[in-house]
């Protein structure tokens, strides 16, 4: 087996990257590790979290060899995306690819869906401050609202 490209030399556990199995992701190239961190319970979706337990949690699974990672703003109402910021900046960028999504943000139905433009660019800018990143590896539009269905 070989290393992955987000290998990083002295961050991670070698023997933990090694045994992870990674694949292509579709036609991008990018070779993610089949296990990903979705982030949405670091917005304390499902229940309360302790940020500190959180962010040891996202160094652990990036230093095991967990490479992809997905979040999104409506998660928490920011909370996901503010707390993985705070450990990705212990984290080498070039260790993991990350996702986050735009359109879909407010917490009540009159507020939760945005698809011009204008919001979607505030959205990046804000979702790159949050996550302490320069760049995102892959945008994704969230949700996009069915017509017709109650």
């Amino acid at each position: 087996m070989s290393l992955p490209p987000t290998f990083v030399e002295g961050f991670h556990d070698k023997e933990a990257v090694l045994r992870m199995p990674y694949r292509v992701l579709g036609k991008t190239g990018l070779q993610v590790s089949i296990v990903s961190l979705g982030a949405s319970s670091l917005g304390s979706v499902f229940h309360a979290t302790n940020e500190a337990e959180c962010i040891q949690l996202v160094k652990d699974a990036v230093r095991s060899g967990i490479n992809y990672i997905d979040v999104a703003p409506f998660y928490g109402q920011t909370k996901a995306e503010t707390v993985l910021g705070k450990a990705l900046k212990d984290i080498p960028r070039q260790a993991y690819y990350i996702t986050t999504k735009v359109c879909r943000y407010g917490a009540t139905p009159e507020d939760m869906f945005d698809f011009s433009y204008d919001h979607t660019m505030k959205s990046i800018d804000e979702s790159l401050e949050r996550l302490n990143v320069s760049y995102i590896d892959i945008l994704q539009v969230s949700s996009q609202p069915w017509q017709g269905c109650a």
